[in-house]
């Protein structure tokens, strides 16, 4: 049975929903609640995330620390599929299996995520669907201070595997 759309667009809806999400990472990702992670905008095209600078994200440097970027990151290439996977009645295995990153100015101030992969998600996870086989791709998620300059780029490697109704 295909993704349904109806319980997509509404697990969207809750993770963009500022209370639901920080409730959320409160209960199943504490560290992204403590840094201040917020979902920005999350839909059938891309997923955007972000962070705030300060102290409870930064080095000792007064930068970004680069594992909290890597945060912020990943859950840019993950939301929509784990939204996807509420979607279906299938159990959805999915986990990252490879990281890439680039580093290429110093984040400071509010570092947003985007990843614009979310129809190629849905394509590896309909095409695990059909075969029955664990699909790997990757997806990548790009880092913009509040200027817009590129901090950091990422690529992360999703593997998803559809294993059968739950």
């Amino acid at each position: 049975m295909p993704i349904d759309d109806t319980k997509l667009n509404s697990e969207f809806r809750g993770l963009k929903s500022r209370m639901k999400f920080r409730t959320f990472t409160a209960m199943s990702m504490p560290t992204a609640w403590f840094a201040g992670l917020r979902m920005d905008i999350l839909d059938h095209e891309s997923c955007v995330t972000s962070l705030p600078g300060g102290w409870r994200t930064q080095n000792p440097f007064k930068t970004m620390y680069w594992a909290v970027q890597g945060m912020g990151a990943e859950l840019a290439t993950g939301a929509a599929p784990f939204a996807m996977s509420r979607s279906m009645p299938e159990k959805l295995r999915m986990f990252v299996v490879g990281t890439e990153a680039k580093f290429t100015k110093r984040a400071k101030g509010r570092i947003t995520f985007t990843c614009n992969d979310v129809a190629a998600a849905r394509q590896a996870i309909e095409e695990s669907m059909e075969t029955g086989e664990a699909v790997e791709r990757d997806f990548v998620s790009i880092g913009r201070d509040p200027s817009g300059e590129v901090v950091s780029e990422w690529v992360f490697k999703w593997n998803f595997l559809v294993m059968g109704r739950t």
